[in-house]
């Protein structure tokens, strides 16, 4: 028996027993016309319309639940065949028009490609068709890995990206821009002869932990540099001092990982040739694109300019991408619980 039947039963057997205490014989058709059983009959029907309704409702977000569970698998397996796979090379576009595309292949700057990929956080805070409307769309990235697989992102204002194999999603990715704005809207040419000269026209600059730096950063280290009270000496002048800071005497044969101290390496993108600034606790490298090397000496101090530079806006950039992360309403939590921080703050193995 179905539950309108067992109602119906129910129904029909109130009314008799009504009935029947009134001393009042009632047939079941009576019973059925009568206004009372219809506006009952009417009430179960409305339940049971109400019961139905909310059933397909669950069954409907149980597919939705489903569906999304894939979508974010899928989207995980995406980002992390990107961080695993070795790109061979990268071409950044404006996003309408990839005729003025610029090809890199330089393995520093790939780097700096696949760490992007590890720094997505998937947002609620626009949809794919939200973002087009409020956000203007920039640079079209478009990766190359060495099983020949591609793949295409599209970079908007204030760093929210859009996968082409992930068109459902919008994930925010702190600096994403700053390689296109670096070779393509900073692009600035003049004669340059110098390696500091070179520095100040970079597009971008990275440290070896792929920490990115901006063109405005590559002029300001460079004319501070300049700048800055420094002796002019030699890498074997250097590495007599480390020897003997190590315990080495002049006569002793040791493998330079016995004695040189810890460092932290930028390197400065100049359209295509590559620099290096190299930083000791007293001492510092210049290296040009042919792999020249120029060495100086400075007071602890004077070195430590150089890092506040760079700290300042590592600082400015925390801050920013906090913000940025904040008002995204990044849905992915155990992203949001780890802070940036320890990509941004100051991580020099330099002494202080």
């Amino acid at each position: 028996m179905n539950k309108k039947r067992r109602m119906t039963a129910f129904v029909l057997l109130s009314l008799l027993m009504i009935f029947s205490l009134s001393g009042c014989k009632v047939s079941k058709k009576k019973v059925e016309k009568s206004s009372y059983y219809q506006e009952l009959l009417k009430k179960y029907e409305q339940l049971q319309e109400q019961n139905k309704e909310l059933q397909e409702e669950s069954e409907n977000q149980e597919k939705i639940s489903e569906a999304e569970e894939k979508a974010q698998e899928r989207a995980e397996k995406f980002l992390t065949k990107i961080e695993r796979d070795q790109l061979v090379k990268m071409e950044i576009g404006y996003a309408d028009s990839m005729e003025d595309s610029l090809a890199i292949d330089q393995a520093s700057l790939l780097d700096i490609a696949t760490d992007l990929a590890k720094k997505a956080d998937l947002t609620s805070k626009y949809t794919p068709d939200q973002l087009s409307e409020e956000q203007e769309l920039l640079y079209e990235y478009v990766l190359y890995d060495e099983n020949n697989a591609i793949y295409e992102l599209m970079i908007y204002e204030e760093d929210y990206v859009v996968f082409s194999d992930l068109p459902n999603d919008v994930y925010y990715i702190p600096t994403a821009s700053a390689l296109g704005d670096a070779f393509l809207k900073n692009r600035i040419d003049y004669p340059s002869s110098t390696t500091l000269h070179l520095m100040a026209d970079s597009s971008l600059m990275a440290d070896s932990k792929n920490r990115i730096y901006t063109h405005d950063l590559a002029v300001e280290t460079a004319v501070y540099i300049r700048q800055m009270k420094k002796d002019k000496t030699s890498r074997k002048k250097v590495e007599e001092v480390w020897k003997k800071d190590a315990g080495f005497d002049g006569n002793d044969e040791a493998d330079i990982y016995d004695y040189e101290p810890d460092s932290m390496t930028y390197e400065y993108y100049n359209h295509g040739d590559t620099l290096k600034l190299i930083m000791y606790e007293r001492y510092f490298c210049l290296k040009n694109a042919d792999g020249d090397e120029s060495w100086y000496k400075a007071d602890k101090a004077e070195i430590q300019g150089i890092k506040d530079i760079l700290k300042k806006y590592r600082e400015a950039k925390e801050a920013e991408a906090k913000e940025s992360k904040k008002s995204s309403g990044s849905d992915t939590k155990s992203k949001e619980e780890e802070s940036h921080a320890n990509e941004i703050a100051e991580e020099s193995v330099v002494s202080e």
